[in-house]
């Protein structure tokens, strides 16, 4: 059998890295791209452009020997203001796609269960076959660029689409990881009581291997070209549950209280902050205004079918919350991530 060769874009973010980690792992050949220079912890067995996908550069020397398009570069709204995320999104897909040989073997993009959105509410659980009604800049970016997608699939490229949900695990920088952060921040100052708002939210999350393992799945997969698949574990956690598994993790309890600005505020926070990357903790991981946002998100869009990705034989291995989210938080102490 011929080696396949993957062309990966966003290579220096959380997924893409991985993902190009994971394909070498895998016997794939692999050629990233990315905006920023080589990340130092690409596998030396990838190739690595560094390019503005939406730019002047000619994209088509990238697909020299490709079989398979990974496209996971884009913008989203923790980095980026709305013209950002169209130019990263829509227009730098829509450069790719058209630069795009036919002979592709599979074209798999990374979209977003945020397209959903969270204002209308849809038929539960979502479908991949409801119109989406994003209702955030994000959201909406994402939706225009898979309608990009779907243009080229009708061209005759062999797309596939994968609609993941929060993603956390080894590595990751924002949402479940800022959360792990405020309870470090806390912990570190002494504070033995995590104060976590007394009313439940039901929370999404798919851990960062399963994700990985869905996307390679897809790419070799029979039936799967021009559609498109929530990427989810059926378990939905509440913000209660997880404040638990992250209080048991730094030895403090949770305390659950109707005061919607307890605990520390930013300024508070933010000085906690600096003193431990004084004390030489690596600040990757992003601290955000809003203590615990992540956990304060509701959602009536919040559960989506999975019935089409099982269907195609994929299993979920990830399955153990708690676990995941404990290794997680291991991983970001080695790193010294937290302190």
């Amino acid at each position: 059998m011929t080696q396949p060769v993957a062309l990966v874009t966003g290579a220096t973010g959380f997924i893409g890295g991985r993902l190009v980690t994971a394909l070498v792992d895998d016997g794939w050949r692999v050629r990233a791209c990315g905006r920023r220079p080589r990340p130092d912890d690409l596998p030396p067995g990838a190739d690595y452009t560094a390019v503005d996908l939406a730019g002047d550069d000619d994209l088509t020397g990238l697909y020299d020997g490709v079989t398979h398009l990974f496209h996971l570069a884009g913008a989203s709204s923790s980095a980026a203001d709305e013209d950002e995320m169209e130019r990263a999104n829509v227009l730098a897909t829509s450069r790719l796609l058209a630069a795009a040989p036919g002979r592709l073997q599979r074209v798999v993009h990374m979209s977003s269960s945020s397209v959903y959105g969270e204002q209308e509410q849809l038929p539960l659980p979502v479908r991949e076959d409801v119109e989406p009604a994003p209702s955030r800049a994000y959201g909406q970016a994402k939706w225009r660029t898979e309608q990009v997608v779907r243009e080229a699939g009708q061209t005759g490229l062999p797309v596939v689409v994968l609609r993941p949900v929060t993603v956390y695990g080894p590595g990751n920088v924002k949402l479940l990881a800022s959360a792990v952060l405020d309870v470090a921040i806390e912990a570190y100052g002494g504070v033995r009581t995590v104060p976590v708002p007394a009313e439940p939210i039901e929370q999404r999350l798919v851990h960062i291997d399963d994700l990985l393992r869905a996307t390679v799945h897809v790419a070799r997969a029979e039936g799967v070209v021009g559609r498109t698949f929530n990427v989810v574990h059926d378990h939905y956690p509440t913000s209660h549950e997880i404040a638990h598994i992250l209080a048991g993790c730094f030895d403090v309890e949770v305390e659950l209280t109707d005061d919607p600005d307890s605990g520390p505020g930013y300024e508070d926070r933010r000085r906690a902050h600096a003193a431990m990357a004084g004390a030489g903790m690596a600040t990757p991981i992003l601290l955000t205004k809003e203590r615990f946002r992540f956990m304060r998100k509701a959602n009536r869009n919040n559960r989506l079918s999975i019935d089409a990705l099982l269907a195609t034989g994929f299993e979920f291995e990830q399955t153990d919350l708690a676990a995941g989210i404990e290794a997680t938080i291991a991983w970001y102490r080695s790193h010294r991530w937290i302190l």
